[in-house]
């Protein structure tokens, strides 16, 4: 016998020397062909009969059966068949049989820096969605999610193998957004389920929550406003001690004013803000899965301007107009710019003015990275405004036709 070589080591020196694949050996022995690959690498040892036919068809003499007998020795067994099989029980003159163990448990081939450099390219991603370009910034997350499946299909750790499906999850919520800001609704909600999949195997509260909150936008956009509270009620019962319960009551709110219910709208409101005053500020607030205090503006403005209180609405709609701004003129938040806008262009069409009400609009249909969905949503708003109040006005005629144009624009959801 070699005295360094191992059953693995053998057992692809026997093969190659009688000139067999895998396969090959596979068909002879009745051993799948995934086994032996595994055996060979020193992943797994078969048991007392399959060897003795391994080693009947390779011609070993017995070699085969001798290191697995001796290789096992090292492999931890469940007590009840250390009771049936105490010739195979870790022998206690072998202690360093039990670090070999546990070095071979802890083997991986990622490691902890591969694992920071995703966890930074994941977050750098999801601080990118406010403003790049919806379809080109999906398919570099869908790049970066089949590189994670890649190094699930490694060897990892138990902590790395949760890690890989935690940022597998981010991503994945990333992507469902996309596809939602892009009319793709069947997909988006594919995304989110697998998201919220994954949260729940990791057992990872804030992107289950996340989740949900994906499905209360998904329902408020799409007229189906009762189910929105349920959404945010699970949402909040899954992370309640996480930022997105901000914008799960948020959303909620959102639901109350447009059914309409403006106690629930207030109390939803104070609820929320009651809750982003226990966190504090992000490091990085660009990042769409964390809340940061200048995101309440942007919800208090769309609840102020649903349940008709004007002046509210307007005051938080310049702020987010405002914080949108960097330094150099170019826009951080395209899309809350853009919702602001078409605030203030539905303020000036309830209070007469419609050339403010046609300059924010064109100022909002200017920009370029937008949620169909959304836009959709605040269009469809600003037609019924101008059919109801201003049917007769030869003035209004060209603007319902800059909106009818720009809705027709929109990709089909």
């Amino acid at each position: 016998m070699r005295c360094m070589e191992t059953f693995g080591q053998a057992l692809r020196r026997l093969r190659q020397q009688a000139g067999l694949s895998q396969a090959e050996l596979s068909r002879a022995t009745k051993w799948s062909q995934s086994q032996i690959s595994r055996a060979e690498s020193g992943n797994s040892i078969p048991d007392e009969t399959t060897t003795r036919l391994l080693d009947t068809v390779l011609q070993a003499g017995g070699l085969l059966l001798t290191l697995q007998q001796h290789d096992r020795r090292g492999v931890l067994m469940p007590p009840e068949r250390a009771e049936r099989a105490p010739d195979l029980v870790l022998p206690i003159d072998e202690p360093w049989s039990v670090s070999d163990v546990a070095r071979r448990l802890h083997r991986t081939d990622v490691g902890p820096q591969t694992l920071e450099q995703l966890r930074g390219t994941v977050e750098n991603l999801c601080c990118e969605y406010p403003w790049r370009d919806p379809a080109t910034l999906r398919g570099e997350a869908k790049v970066w999610l089949e590189y994670t499946a890649k190094l699930l299909d490694s060897r990892v750790t138990f902590r790395e193998h949760r890690e890989l499906l935690v940022a597998a999850g981010w991503l994945t919520l990333l992507i469902g957004c996309l596809e939602y800001d892009m009319g793709l609704k069947r997909p988006a909600e594919i995304s989110r389920n697998a998201a919220f999949q994954l949260g729940r195997e990791t057992g990872h509260g804030e992107i289950i929550a996340w989740s949900h909150e994906l499905s209360a936008w998904f329902a408020l956009t799409q007229d189906r406003l009762r189910s929105v509270p349920s959404y945010a009620r699970a949402g909040q019962q899954a992370a309640p001690h996480a930022s997105v319960a901000v914008q799960l009551a948020a959303q909620a709110a959102k639901a109350h004013a447009r059914m309409g219910d403006h106690d629930q709208v207030q109390k939803m409101l104070d609820e929320g803000f009651r809750l982003l005053d226990k966190h504090d500020r992000p490091s990085r607030p660009e990042n769409h899965f964390v809340i940061d205090p200048t995101k309440w503006d942007f919800y208090a403005m769309d609840c102020y301007r649903l349940v008709g209180e004007h002046k509210k609405a307007a005051e938080h709609a310049h702020e987010v107009i405002h914080l949108a701004q960097r330094p150099d003129g170019t826009e951080r938040s395209p899309m809350r710019a853009l919702e602001a806008r078409l605030t203030l262009a539905i303020i000036a069409l309830r209070e007469g003015d419609l050339e403010a009400a046609q300059s924010w609009t064109e100022d909002a249909l200017s920009t370029d990275r937008r949620s169909v969905m959304s836009l959709a949503l605040l269009t469809g708003e600003m037609v019924s405004e101008l059919r109801q109040r201003h049917d007769k006005d030869p003035a209004a005629a060209a603007l319902l036709d800059h909106l009818l144009t720009a809705r027709r624009a929109l990709p089909p959801a």
